[in-house]
């Protein structure tokens, strides 16, 4: 059976998310020190809202995942450079006397790094490291990869055949949460989680008494996007003459999330026939309210499919919306609209009552 993979915050997280069916919990730690002296940018974007700042708190949070038998990985999965790595390495020799279980990392550079340090953690890729194909799924193994989690764009008949050619590698796919149309490894895009300080307009002065700019995340109460999907467009300027060359380019991904939650889990039962280890949900820089809806959403379709070995797609699929749309109080059926697999899709939006 598929395994859950669930994000985490704070050590009081862990318990209940085990309790709402957590197979295996992951997080990040972002240090103080690391801040002051670089960005928060490095560490997958997020911020010190969405990691530990505290390694005594992140040991005692693996120490009650461990209590229940529940491994905790911990992401180190951002891009670094040599000037970076004299703090970098020294954040690596405190986390090592943590006793979690694994690293996810998507910087070649550091994975060989822990490799020359003989970590006894286990290495774990992201989807930050961009695996396609068998040929990169071979190089990483070689590296010493035990786990690879695959990009959101990996269509359910390459999960069969990567898992299928490569036993001894554990793969990782998304399920629920935060969908992309861009690849993340090769994403440069600016990801901003949580409120950030007011910014005057203007060269530093209001144009209106009060008046100010505002950053906010995705998650934040007045926000409803991602930077990267906001109406933008980006102008081209020739450098001596200072005019546009050549029309906007507007965004590829635009959109307002009136469909509900980024989803996958229509595509479980698929996903299940196939050797994928384990099933990711997105959500570090969310609360932990909407962490443990996520869980139990996850945990219940899986007990379906536990329960029912032989059910037909069609009827999977009902009952895993029907309990979506209770859990979230979604109003309207689903559309495919913010679906991960949307080739699967077999029921039709007239089968569900509008509340």
């Amino acid at each position: 059976m598929l395994k859950i993979t669930a994000p985490f915050q704070n050590a009081g997280e862990v318990d209940a998310l085990i309790d709402a069916g957590a197979d295996e919990l992951y997080c990040g730690y972002l240090p103080r020190e690391w801040e002051k002296e670089f960005t928060s940018l490095e560490f997958e974007r997020k911020g010190s809202c969405s990691n530990f700042t505290d390694l005594k708190e992140l040991a005692e949070a693996v120490r009650i995942a461990h209590s229940r038998k529940v491994p905790v990985y911990l992401a180190l999965n951002g891009l670094y450079v040599a000037s970076q790595y004299a703090l970098l390495l020294k954040i690596i020799a405190d986390l090592e006397k943590v006793d979690f279980d694994a690293y996810i990392i998507a910087d070649i550079g550091l994975l060989l790094t822990l490799r020359r340090l003989k970590t006894g953690k286990k290495l774990h890729i992201s989807t930050g490291g961009t695996v396609f194909n068998s040929e990169s799924v071979d190089f990483y193994a070689s590296l010493g990869a035990s786990r690879i989690v695959l990009d959101r764009q990996t269509r359910i008949s390459n999960m069969y055949e990567l898992a299928a050619a490569h036993p001894g590698i554990d793969f990782e796919v998304f399920i629920l949460s935060t969908y992309c149309v861009f690849i993340d490894g090769f994403c440069t895009f600016l990801h901003i989680y949580g409120l950030y300080p007011e910014l005057p307009i203007e060269g530093g002065k209001a144009a209106v008494s009060g008046q100010q700019l505002e950053i906010v995340s995705s998650y934040g109460q007045r926000a409803a996007v991602d930077s990267c999907c906001l109406k933008y467009s980006a102008l081209a300027y020739t450098a001596a003459e200072h005019h546009k060359a050549g029309p906007g380019i507007k965004p590829v991904f635009y959109k307002q999330l009136k469909d509900g939650l980024e989803c996958g889990i229509c595509a479980l039962r698929e996903i299940s026939r196939t050797k994928v280890a384990s099933v990711k949900i997105i959500g570090r820089q969310q609360t932990p309210a909407q962490r443990l809806k996520y869980v139990k959403l996850v945990r219940s379709a899986l007990d379906i499919l536990k329960e029912n070995a032989g059910i037909a797609a069609k009827d999977f699929q009902f009952k895993v919306q029907e309990s979506y749309r209770k859990l979230f109080n979604y109003p309207g059926p689903c559309r495919g609209n913010n679906c991960y697999h949307p080739e699967i899709l077999v029921v039709p939006p007239r089968k569900f009552r509008r509340r």
